[in-house]
């Protein structure tokens, strides 16, 4: 298991969402950024810090394949990206680019804050 994460970088637009990972993050003691876009989450990754990525797949235009390039390969594979589950092909794409954990969007509302807190 990786060293607990200091920062949690959400990639999505639902703002609900990111208020509730927000205080998540702020009550395990972490640090919270919400990424509008790959170019974000790569700026937030910074040398030395421990990252927790969570990843909504339905964000207009992203492209899975380039977002996993764009991270380190430690990085992803403690990653979490989440999806409508009648969404098969985005949840499968995830999986087949190095996404340590895939999950519907409904199993990630109903475990995020232990993702958060067990990162």
């Amino acid at each position: 298991m990786p060293p607990a994460a200091n920062i949690v970088i959400l990639l999505a637009n639902d703002l609900m969402l990111s208020s509730t990972v927000s205080g998540y993050a702020a009550s395990a003691g972490r640090l919270f950024y919400n990424a509008g876009s790959v170019a974000d989450v790569v700026a937030a990754i910074s040398e030395g810090s421990t990252v927790l990525l969570l990843v909504d797949l339905g964000m207009p235009g992203l492209d899975v394949a380039s977002l996993a390039d764009s991270v380190p390969a430690e990085l992803l594979q403690h990653a979490v990206a989440y999806g409508p589950h009648v969404h098969t092909a985005k949840l499968d794409a995830a999986r087949d680019a190095g996404f340590g954990k895939v999950l519907s969007r409904g199993q990630f509302s109903a475990q995020v804050s232990t993702l958060i807190t067990d990162s």
